[in-house]
């Protein structure tokens, strides 16, 4: 029986993440009538029972701190509430334990998402790196991938707006010498930059300078990224306090996430967040006006049985967003089809299309006797490497961005538990204690201490061009815990993104030589994230950073959406998201996400002036 919606709103949002929420925030400032539909768990939890669960959880993955369970059922081909480290771990071995089915032949796409209020974002580590004027006109300039149908011009004023909502940390001059992009007359940053761990200082001492890749010749220089983390009260929130943990979960709230906007945005009286309400179809009338989203209802308290419906209803408003996520929107357009046999802003085929990731090369290495860079204090990552974004090297291999680690090599390997263990039990797992040690006390302390306090870690996160074939289907053998269709996965690197890869590894060795240190990265060339070129063997781990699958352009035979994200098929439904990104660069896509999010809101208001 269909529940009856007696409210109209004049907006209606799939999604309360980055961009749904800040999309409902901003539409409420404006006064419009928001209504809200969220797959997961809504508002009820509080920020400090998250926090209490990623303190117990045995296994700290960025899942750990929010419902539902990653093992509170056994995934199984009718039973997966969303991916999660821990599915796609188990799903080596066993992939109907996947929430994703992949495609044969496809490497396994390694980046997860959320589904509760606030998405994602809830574990997102705060990067928040302008894309730079090149970014948006890959294939003019380079002959890879896609262009926009705007540039960074277009963009620069969303990107304060977006900054400031936020509330990101940054020192604009750096950044405009860095990357070389203009800001604004007047510009200034919400707050000053994060300060420098101890082992950025010490490492970009002895790094900059260098020349890490010979297809980009200049010397390279360490220096602050900006993040959206306070450096001083912001929002009602205070400075960060480096618990190193930004992702999955900040304990004391400095960095932002997308709660903060929803829950201003429920303040104003002017938004209703609907929890537990999975938006599976569209509903579009004979003229190709969206009419309703379609919403199935379960209240169990956050994972439904494989026949957890409790109910279905129709939400209705004048225009209507997607912003569930690239993989998520896309699953509803194709579902549509499936339902109502009416396709959904898919004139073009390429809903579903384009699929892309920041793969990330991964290095690790020990710093040498005398040289600690006390790692695991302070944010996840403060400082980086932004000259070598961009090039005539584009034509030929895919460009990246450096990160420098501030957490040891608890990425690589889970530490600092794996060498603590190590000197315990006279392993080597961690490649630390080759000799198979086994000590106690003091001696103990002294060489797991000697060991931690050196641990380097750096990670490159490599451009990847829009490829049709890399795509999101529906499953036509698997269903999810509410019978829709799980996505099906064709997923795979490139040659060009290869080669950015073997410039990545270059550029380790000669980080590594720099500083002294001693190379730990372990490639496991039997694992299923790993491929090879030119005869070595590479592991990529995933981004989180997923973006395509409904991409804007200036036409509709080649795009999904215009460069405002309204889908060119339905005058009312917009697409909102990384999804429409017609290119990744090498930054986090997030604030680049938001900016073109705040321009959307801007032509969502002029509809309905």
């Amino acid at each position: 029986m269909l529940e009856t919606q007696t409210a109209r709103y004049d907006v209606a949002i799939v999604g309360s993440g980055f961009a749904g929420a800040a999309m409902a925030l901003l539409l409420a400032r404006a006064g419009r009538r928001v209504l809200v539909l969220e797959a997961g768990p809504g508002l009820d939890a509080l920020h400090r029972d998250h926090v209490e669960r990623y303190v117990l959880a045995t296994f700290k993955s960025p899942s750990a701190p929010y419902p539902p369970d990653a093992g509170a059922l056994e995934p199984s081909r009718t039973n997966a509430p969303r991916p999660t480290i821990e599915a796609l771990v188990a799903a080596w071995d066993d992939p109907a334990r996947s929430y994703f089915e992949h495609a044969p032949g496809s490497l396994p796409f390694a980046s997860t998402y959320e589904r509760l209020a606030g998405g994602t974002g809830n574990h997102w580590m705060g990067t928040a790196v302008r894309m730079d004027g090149a970014d948006f006109r890959l294939r003019s300039a380079y002959g890879r991938g896609l262009d926009w149908p705007l540039g960074y011009d277009d963009l620069e004023p969303y990107y304060g707006q977006a900054e400031h909502l936020i509330g990101v940390a940054g020192d604009r001059a750096e950044q405009e010498a860095v990357n070389g992009i203009p800001y604004g007359a007047g510009y200034a940053y919400p707050m000053g930059p994060v300060p420098p761990s101890y082992g950025d200082r010490v490492i970009g001492a002895r790094l900059d300078g260098t020349v890490l890749a010979d297809d980009a010749p200049a010397p390279v220089r360490l220096t602050s990224t900006p993040a959206g983390r306070n450096t001083g009260p912001y929002q009602n929130r205070g400075p960060c306090r480096g618990s190193t943990s930004c992702v999955p979960i900040c304990p004391v709230r400095a960095k932002y996430d997308p709660r903060v906007a929803l829950r201003e945005a429920m303040a104003t009286g002017r938004v209703e967040l609907m929890a537990r309400s999975v938006v599976d179809h569209v509903q579009i009338d004979e003229g190709g006006r969206v009419t309703g989203l379609h919403y199935l209802r379960y209240e169990d308290g956050g994972i439904p049985a494989a026949t957890g419906r409790t109910g279905e209803g129709v939400a209705a408003a004048d225009v209507y967003v997607l912003a569930a996520h690239a993989v998520e929107n896309a699953r509803i357009l194709l579902n549509t089809e499936r339902v109502t046999g009416r396709a959904a802003a898919n004139s073009s085929g390429l809903v579903g299309r384009h699929l892309m990731d920041h793969p990330v090369y991964l290095a690790w290495g020990l710093m040498p006797a005398g040289t600690p860079v006390y790692p695991y204090r302070g944010p996840l990552s403060t400082s980086g490497i932004e000259t070598l974004r961009d090039g005539p090297f584009r034509r030929r291999r895919a460009a990246w961005r450096m990160e420098l680690g501030n957490t040891g090599w608890n990425w690589p390997i889970g530490d600092p538990w794996v060498t603590g263990a190590d000197f315990v039990y006279g392993s080597d797992a961690s490649g630390a204690n080759p000799d198979g040690r086994v000590l106690g006390g003091r001696p103990y302390a002294r060489a797991v201490n000697d060991v931690l306090t050196r641990q380097l870690r750096v990670a490159f996160l490599v451009e990847q061009e829009a490829d049709p074939a890399n795509r999101v289907e529906l499953s036509d053998a698997w269903t999810d815990n509410l019978g829709i269709p799980r996505p099906r996965i064709a997923y795979g690197v490139s040659d060009y993104v290869r080669a950015g890869f073997e410039s990545a590894r270059a550029a380790t060795a000669r980080i590594m030589a720099r500083l002294g240190a001693a190379e730990h990265t372990v490639t496991r060339e039997a694992a299923p994230n790993a491929f090879r070129h030119n005869g070595q063997a590479y592991n990529y781990q995933g981004g989180g950073h997923l973006c395509g699958t409904h991409v804007m352009g200036s036409a509709p035979a080649d795009s999904v959406v215009n460069d405002r994200q309204r889908t060119w098929d339905h005058p009312n439904l917009y697409l909102a998201g990384c999804g429409s990104m017609p290119s990744v660069g090498t930054q986090n896509p997030t604030l680049t996400m938001l900016a073109v999010t705040c321009r959307t809101v801007d032509d969502i208001l002029g509809r309905l002036a």
